[in-house]
């Protein structure tokens, strides 16, 4: 039997695999986490360009109450809000609607809310949303109190998991919670399905569903459950994290550090050791130095291997066993939903030079915009990639703290995309296309916000080839499986069926994709490896429970009847 060297292995440095490591730390064991790429965090990271950071995935995280957001107790437990800064945002986004006509024939525009200007913006207040919808659309002052009605209410049910709750809050949980979350999952409700049986307007729908690139491609594909919480905590409040979401991945890390643990950057995983079907190890190679790299592969030892890359190299490329039970599971779920981004460095304050400007900005032509509600114009991926709507980040709105430079700004356009849109094309062809498409944003966010190109000095074009060059998830899909289906059978089980001692923390496991899917499916995974016998041991509890209380209540209606 091989020494083990750590309590845990985990294989990449992910936000999944990052939580999962601190929440393991914390409890006092010994964690090692092995990442391939120069730079930890997978997507929340920070990249150096024309001396400031440029946040490689970070615009806004969703930051609800804590009766509806449940970042609130993995913070509090973890102690990062010690480590980081929370930076408000002004506003959920405003949604800019362009008549590309009236630009295109040079007619000078008046202020936005004229029928006669190029653009028409709709501010998306926090807090307010309801009321400033409301005033947007009053016709739909009902549809509109019936849809926020329900996003609270699926927030709600989504507040904790089962182990950080208390006893009688668990004892009574099939009541309040239970019961409407196997409803829920049972009926399998598309955000398209439950906008049309809601609202009538296909511009107030449009609107409602703007920020489905953070999400998915398709409204008539996309959960209802993923939207509805994700949307619910957003229009609470969103936040962004002073430094950039490296910020974030270097606190998690130090959690890690602090409490006995290791995080080595340039150590990419060759395989998963095993001893018949028990993973006991990985062999991987340090390339963090000549020297290391010169010996080759090394070899460390742990109690259990946790994998926060896409399972699919697991399965494919890490284990050299039969995985068929756990690969058969995975051909049930698609994973198509990537992204496009233009980073781009500016010399001036935005937000000073364009007074107008929100710190997100949602930019749509004014002839999708009149377009109906319906699935043959809501799937993101069917449209031209260069007249896709997309979405305007200007960090200058913000103490971001990316850059210690007056002169350095930072914004991104970010849109939907796929692989498949990027494949199959030789090298020149591939630049070309990309060059294309950049320019081709670059006029589109200029004709939104005329004036701003002159101010660039740089702009860098990434695909989701980028994304999977650097991340290694196939094809650079960085939301893990599409978030079609609601449920622990709709993501990648925590830990395989096929190898023992072997699981999985990423936003391809359960809850879901994103910054705040990922930091969860860590956690949660972490709190199953500490305490595997929660649930037997808590269930038993509660039966016991049941039995004494219903014992003392027949007595007592004896004690009064006798």
């Amino acid at each position: 039997m091989n020494k083990r060297d750590y309590d845990a292995i985990i294989i990449g440095s992910g936000l999944g695999g990052l939580a999962c490591g601190a929440t393991l730390a914390k409890t006092g064991k010994k964690v090692l986490v092995l990442e391939q790429h120069d730079l930890i965090g997978g997507c929340a990271t920070c990249f150096k360009r024309k001396g400031m950071l440029i946040d490689a995935g970070l615009h806004e995280m969703d930051w609800g109450s804590e009766k509806t957001d449940m970042k609130h107790i993995v913070f509090k437990k973890l102690g990062l809000f010690e480590k980081i800064t929370l930076v408000p945002l002004p506003s959920a986004w405003t949604v800019r609607v362009l008549d590309s006509k009236l630009e295109s024939s040079g007619k000078e525009a008046k202020s936005p809310s004229d029928t006669d200007s190029k653009t028409q913006d709709f501010l998306i207040p926090h807090k307010s949303t309801k009321e400033a919808l409301i005033s947007y659309f009053p016709h739909e002052k009902k549809g509109l109190e019936k849809y926020f009605k329900k996003l609270h209410f699926q927030a709600r049910l989504n507040y904790k998991f089962p182990f950080d709750m208390g006893f009688l809050e668990f004892f009574f949980a099939p009541l309040h919670t239970l019961s409407f979350l196997t409803l829920s999952a049972l009926r399998q409700r598309k955000v398209g399905n439950m906008l049309d049986i809601l609202i009538k307007d296909s511009k107030l729908k449009k609107i409602l569903n703007i920020n489905m690139a953070y999400y998915h491609y398709d409204a008539w594909k996309f959960n209802w459950n993923f939207h509805a919480i994700a949307q619910a905590n957003y229009y609470h409040q969103g936040m962004y994290i002073k430094g950039g979401s490296q910020s974030l991945s270097n606190a998690l890390a130090d959690i890690i550090k602090e409490n006995g643990g290791e995080v080595r950057a340039k150590c990419e995983v060759k395989e998963i050791l095993l001893d018949d079907k028990k993973a006991i190890g990985v062999a991987f190679v340090d390339s963090t130095n000549s020297e290391s790299k010169a010996k080759g592969e090394q070899k460390l030892f742990a109690e259990k291997i946790v994998a926060n890359c896409d399972p699919r190299i697991v399965y494919e490329e890490l284990l050299h066993t039969d995985t068929s039970k756990d690969y058969k599971a995975m051909q049930n779920f698609s994973a198509k939903t990537s992204l496009l981004s233009v980073y781009m460095v500016f010399d001036t304050n935005l937000s000073q030079k364009f007074l107008d400007m929100d710190y997100s900005t949602f930019c749509v032509d004014k002839e999708y915009f009149d377009k109906p509600f319906d699935r043959d114009n809501e799937d993101m991926l069917a449209q031209d990639i260069e007249k896709r709507g997309f979405v305007f980040v200007n960090y200058s709105k913000i103490d971001s703290g990316l850059s210690d430079r007056e002169d350095r700004y930072f914004g991104v356009i970010t849109t939907l995309s796929s692989y498949e849109e990027w494949e199959n094309l030789s090298k020149e062809e591939y630049r070309a296309k990309k060059e294309h498409a950049r320019k081709a944003f670059e006029a589109r966010l200029e004709a939104f916000f005329p004036g701003i190109m002159a101010h660039c000095i740089h702009s860098e074009f990434a695909t989701p080839k980028t994304i999977e060059r650097y991340t290694r998830a196939k094809k650079g899909t960085p939301y893990g499986w599409d978030q079609d289906l609601e449920g622990f059978f709709a993501r990648s089980a925590f830990k395989s069926k096929s190898v023992t001692n072997l699981y999985f923390a990423s936003a391809f496991g359960f809850p879901g994709s994103g910054f705040t899917g990922a930091l969860l499916s860590g956690y949660r995974t972490a709190r199953k490896m500490l305490d595997p016998y929660f649930y037997p041991r808590r269930l038993s509890l509660c039966v016991l429970f049941g039995v004494a209380v219903s014992v003392l209540v027949i007595e007592g209606i004896g004690l009064v009847l006798g």
